[in-house]
């Protein structure tokens, strides 16, 4: 399963783009635990009505919740203090079931590769986008674009997205 924490899920939905992270892992379930679907409504509820169309793919069973194990609650209060709880959980799935984390926090990246729990980050998702043939180079510029205006963030390193020589795995056909 390929666990989406509320960054990629928020970045993707605001520009009406959940759809590409199916297209681009069309051969695994796509989840979230529980704390993320939680987060996920509480935005609805406080006028975030873009990530309606995720709730939507909850409720269709497209995205799918992740229920943690006894075992995986318990083992969640060994990670940094510092994760959220959606953090927490997404993290521990991956960690206890050898899933992959799609996510665009540095400290949860960058703990999850410390740690050796395979993890892509927006940069490798949107580079990913026209590696595998889902979108041209300059629709993945537009796209990166739309989500640097609609969350008011900066991709870091943006151009390293499309350079050259720089293959990564792909991420396509359960090859992760």
């Amino acid at each position: 399963m390929i666990i989406v924490d509320n960054n990629i899920i928020s970045t993707f939905t605001r520009v009406r783009q959940l759809e590409l992270l199916f297209q681009l892992f069309p051969k695994d379930a796509l989840g979230i635990p529980p704390a993320v679907y939680d987060e996920m409504m509480d935005a609805i509820r406080q006028d975030c009505a873009f990530l309606e169309a995720a709730a939507e793919m909850v409720q269709n069973e497209r995205l799918q919740i992740a229920t943690l194990t006894p075992a995986e609650i318990a083992a969640k209060q060994i990670l940094p203090s510092s994760f959220g709880v959606g953090d927490a959980e997404c993290v521990i799935i991956c960690q206890t079931r050898n899933d992959t984390l799609l996510t665009n926090d540095r400290r949860v990246r960058n703990f999850c590769r410390a740690e050796g729990i395979a993890v892509y980050d927006l940069p490798q998702l949107l580079r990913a986008l026209w590696e595998n043939g889902i979108l041209s180079k300059q629709r993945v510029r537009r796209l990166a674009s739309e989500m640097e205006a609609a969350e008011n963030m900066t991709i870091k390193n943006k151009e390293s997205i499309f350079k050259k020589g720089v293959r990564r795995k792909p991420l396509t056909n359960g090859e992760v």
